[in-house]
């Protein structure tokens, strides 16, 4: 294995970039084989970015949410098919936009229910959580139990489609969070934390910041030749209320926490230390297309390069042709990114698990992630 010319890519990534700080690692044959950190998580303070940087994963946190939504239907407590209204009935009589040839939109009866599968696949035809009546319930809760509260109100809004028609990326995986609230008693955090991080050791992994001594600064729009940034702070918004535990992008945690959970995935749902997350049949079931041929065209239209020749399964991107995508992965590999930048690669057929983390909004993240994921294959062949 040779990591070098890896290394001196993202070591570039300060200058050429405006990346202030990242890191990376990644496992083969199921063996920790490297890992990395350049740059700083707080660059006016010349903070290091290291393996104890926390960070937000955004929609990293996706495939969280799936892994521990999987673990309850391997229990058989909810089958795919099921409609979502038997388990939060607000859901039962929804209502769909229809755009008329005049331009005026009309509201009809949906004609399927929302299935659990259309939330894992993007396909329910829910738009977003930030609506005056989402806000409104956010300001009369007190803040406990928010997360079923507020996607509650978000059954009030009408959908964009007819269930199961289409592929639009938006706060499905947010109602899944919900939907195991329903299922189990308890907070989405809290079951989280109990099934997946305590098991796995992932020390730092939460929806609550656990040393914000540690929290890389949220950057913007970074110059690394005047050390500025455009903003820097939240401009994302991904909850509504300080207690809502988003299924879609809530939580924090760091490169060793997420890439033991990668590695877990990879092993077929067993993880190094020996626990089991998952049965080896359900991550096949993850990685599996699961869209139809109209909602594919959607997801190609969605992902743009970065996508291609991808589909999506339960809640992942999936490969389904490496040489659409110049990938030296294989077909079969799956993960997903982050709105500032983090990206996992799953690849069992290869025994890859890799991770890369970095928290800067303005920079293209998308057209970099599949380079660093083919210099990372390419460091392991023999030299």
């Amino acid at each position: 294995m040779n990591f070098a010319k890896l290394t001196a890519y993202l070591e570039a990534f300060y200058n050429e970039k405006n990346i202030p700080g990242l890191g990376i690692a990644m496992y083969h044959k199921h063996q920790s084989v490297y890992e990395h950190y350049a740059g700083f998580s707080d660059v006016e303070n010349q903070i290091p970015f290291s393996r104890d940087s926390i960070f937000r994963l955004c929609s990293a946190t996706k495939v969280v949410t799936c892994t521990a939504l999987l673990q309850l239907f391997e229990q058989g407590r909810y089958k795919l098919s099921d409609p979502l209204y038997e388990y939060i009935p607000e859901f039962r009589h929804m209502l769909v936009r229809h755009t008329l040839s005049d331009g005026t939109v009309e509201l009809l009866p949906a004609q399927n229910p929302i299935t659990i599968e259309h939330l894992f696949t993007m396909t329910a035809g829910i738009e977003t959580i930030h609506t005056d009546a989402v806000h409104k319930t956010v300001a009369a809760s007190n803040g406990e139990g928010q997360t079923l509260t507020v996607i509650k109100a978000v059954a009030q809004e009408p959908l964009a489609f007819e269930p199961g028609t289409h592929f639009q990326y938006t706060v499905c995986h947010d109602v899944l969070a919900a939907l195991l609230e329903v299922i189990t008693g308890q907070t989405f955090g809290h079951y989280l934390q109990q099934n997946i991080f305590d098991p796995l050791g992932m020390k730092d992994t939460s929806f609550q910041l656990k040393d914000e001594s540690r929290f890389c600064k949220l950057y913007n729009n970074f110059n690394a030749q005047t050390n500025q940034a455009e903003s820097i702070g939240e401009s994302i918004l991904l909850q509504p209320g300080r207690a809502y535990e988003s299924g879609g992008g809530g939580l924090f945690s760091t490169v060793p926490d997420y890439i033991v959970f990668a590695e877990a995935l990879c092993r077929y749902g067993l993880a190094p230390n020996g626990e089991r997350i998952l049965r080896p049949e359900t991550v096949d079931a993850m990685r599996t297309p699961r869209l139809s041929p109209v909602a594919q065209q959607d997801f190609d239209r969605f992902g743009g390069t970065s996508k291609y020749g991808y589909s999506y399964g339960l809640g992942v991107r999936t490969l389904v042709n490496r040489e659409d995508n110049n990938s030296l992965s294989q077909n079969g590999e799956f993960g997903w990114d982050g709105a500032r930048g983090c990206y996992v690669v799953i690849d069992p057929e290869s025994e890859v698990a890799l991770f890369y983390a970095q928290q800067e909004n303005g920079s293209p993240w998308y057209r970099w992630h599949g380079t660093v994921r083919n210099y990372a294959f390419a460091s392991i062949w023999k030299t």
